[in-house]
């Protein structure tokens, strides 16, 4: 784990969170939303109730966090990466515009690419919270713009006459709609339209505040994968230099865009792109 150890990673992103948040506020509002932030997490991840916050510490210090029980240790990874992953969604929901669109563009590159490394083998996806927050952005852009110029735009993009035929595939919470011409207009995330039918009528929120809204959308570097697989075949080895990622970072790349209906696989070591990737990859460089 990059020589990590639990309680590093988590000390690791108190700390750099930390720092972000005072270059783009203040040292005293970044400390006071990490600490309301732990104190709303400490009943769901009981390791949190031994963290210590030390105020006004330099940047170059690393003494801001201690922990005064070593029980964390006994955690699996995929805890630890549920309570870094809330941390760290909290935290910019709390900072909210102050924090700036490029947030987690900062932490990453403070923190460092063994950090990055460490934290996404606890299954923390920091470039998706990235994208989301970039969505959730322009959401908010355009949201500003309708109400002050009272236009009746659609945030959407389409509208269901647009929509002639979806996809389902069983055992998959996603849902892909095709305009006449199959191009993908978009993908739904089924648990969250049933959460908010059941809320809706039901006239209750249960809701966990600290998750966003998941879109599945391509981020940079599963884009550019896709890129160089429609340039024509090429060996994993090959893409790995190109893009200068780990074999693990390809693989979860491939199996994300897998999901996603991106690529398939034709042999048990040999993927190539489907229509919905080749129709993306057309789409977006036409913009």
């Amino acid at each position: 784990m990059d020589s990590y150890t639990k309680t590093d990673l988590v000390k690791k992103t108190i700390q750099c969170v930390y720092i972000v948040a005072s270059r783009r506020t203040s040292s005293r509002f970044a400390d006071d939303t990490i600490k309301s932030s732990i104190e709303a997490l400490k009943d769901r991840y009981d390791f949190l109730q031994g963290v210590t916050l030390y105020n006004e510490v330099p940047e170059e210090s690393d003494k801001y966090v201690s922990f005064s029980s070593t029980s964390i240790e006994q955690l699996t990874l995929e805890n630890i990466g549920k309570a870094i992953e809330s941390f760290i969604r909290i935290v910019y929901e709390e900072l909210s515009e102050e924090a700036g669109l490029y947030f987690i563009t900062e932490l990453k590159e403070y923190a460092g690419k063994n950090y990055t490394r460490a934290i996404g083998n606890c299954g923390v996806d920091l470039d998706q919270i990235q994208l989301e927050q970039h969505h959730a952005y322009e959401r908010r852009e355009r949201k500003k713009k309708l109400k002050q110029g009272g236009s009746t735009e659609n945030l959407l993009g389409y509208n269901w006459e647009k929509v002639s035929s979806w996809h389902h595939e069983e055992g998959s919470k996603y849902c892909t709609l095709y305009d006449e011409q199959g191009q993908v207009l978009d993908r739904l995330n089924l648990d969250r339209i049933i959460q908010n039918y059941v809320e809706t009528l039901s006239g209750e929120v249960t809701a966990d505040p600290v998750k966003l809204e998941k879109e599945v959308r391509i981020f940079e570097k599963e884009y550019n994968l896709l890129k160089l697989m429609l340039k024509g075949d090429m060996e994993a080895d090959t893409a790995i230099k190109m893009l200068q990622i780990t074999r693990d970072e390809l693989n979860g790349m491939i199996k994300k865009l897998s999901k996603m209906e991106m690529v398939q696989y034709v042999t048990t070591d040999t993927i190539e792109l489907t229509n919905s990737g080749i129709s993306y990859v057309n789409n977006q460089e036409r913009l």
